[in-house]
């Protein structure tokens, strides 16, 4: 008799951690249910922010070009109105959230959904859609009350850059002209006369007595003109150098495109700068 006290101790000692046991575990693992749930949500609606204001950001110039409605029939009108872009913002989360939200961790669902912090397309091309909403757990459990959580898209329109904005554009701009390789001027003018080429053959003899229309001597190019003795040479009007080949690279002008402030130490065309 004395020997089975003691298994019927040690029965009810493990029935009574069990009892206590338990339901700690089943509020551990809804709390830690909760929290999955809670971390779930945010990404979705995060997500979903960045989609929305991405669409924004892209359809952005269409909308200022008045090319575009934001949105299509769902959201018909007062879109291009103060305030507009953010109200489109907020009801197209809240449409497809909807479902997602229903029976979830989020108070009363995608209604509760606040949206006031947000500000679309009202300070310049910024689009910043905030939303704050409330969390509650699964079931009321001890040293889990409802707390607040936000997510956050900010971005920028993709509607271009405007350089004259808050500035003079005409000092903003930058002037483009065209020089040659070793020309000494530059030209605003990319039909300038001085900048054709029009080759001219004349006898060897009489290099030494012929000038440039700007009054200087002809040399030997460097390409085709240092072997040059005797016969025909070929001159251009604007040049300084004598070639021996017609189809010598030096009687081929390349013109280059460069910016006003980058053409040193040139001075302007006289017909066309």
């Amino acid at each position: 008799m004395k020997n089975k006290k003691p298994k019927k101790y040690v029965s009810g000692s493990m029935t009574l951690e069990a009892s206590i046991a338990l339901p700690l575990f089943i509020f551990f693992f809804l709390n830690i249910m909760s929290a999955i749930m809670i971390i779930r949500i945010q990404s979705e609606l995060e997500a979903e922010l960045h989609q929305t204001g991405s669409e924004i950001a892209i359809k952005a110039f269409d909308i200022r070009q008045g090319e575009q409605i934001l949105g299509g029939d769902d959201f018909e009108g007062g879109i291009l109105e103060s305030g507009g872009y953010t109200v489109y913002a907020a009801e197209k989360i809240k449409k497809d959230m909807r479902s997602r939200l229903a029976n979830s961790p989020v108070m009363d669902g995608a209604e509760s959904l606040n949206f006031l912090s947000s500000r679309v397309m009202q300070e310049g091309d910024i689009i910043d859609i905030v939303v704050r909403y409330k969390v509650h757990p699964i079931v009321s459990l001890i040293g889990f009350k409802n707390f607040n959580v936000e997510s956050r898209y900010y971005g920028h329109a993709w509607t271009g850059y405007d350089i004259g904005a808050g500035s003079d554009a005409e000092t903003l701009t930058e002037e483009m002209v065209y020089v040659t390789e070793h020309g000494e001027v530059y030209h605003r003018n990319v039909d300038c006369k001085y900048l054709k080429t029009s080759a001219k053959s004349i006898p060897f003899s009489d290099v030494d007595s012929r000038r440039s229309i700007d009054r200087r001597k002809y040399h030997p190019c460097e390409y085709c003109g240092e072997g040059v003795s005797g016969g025909n040479v070929f001159i251009t009007s604007y040049g300084d150098r004598y070639h021996g080949k017609v189809d010598c690279p030096g009687l081929k002008r390349k013109i280059y495109t460069i910016s006003i402030f980058e053409v040193g130490g040139r001075s302007p065309c006289s017909a066309c700068g």
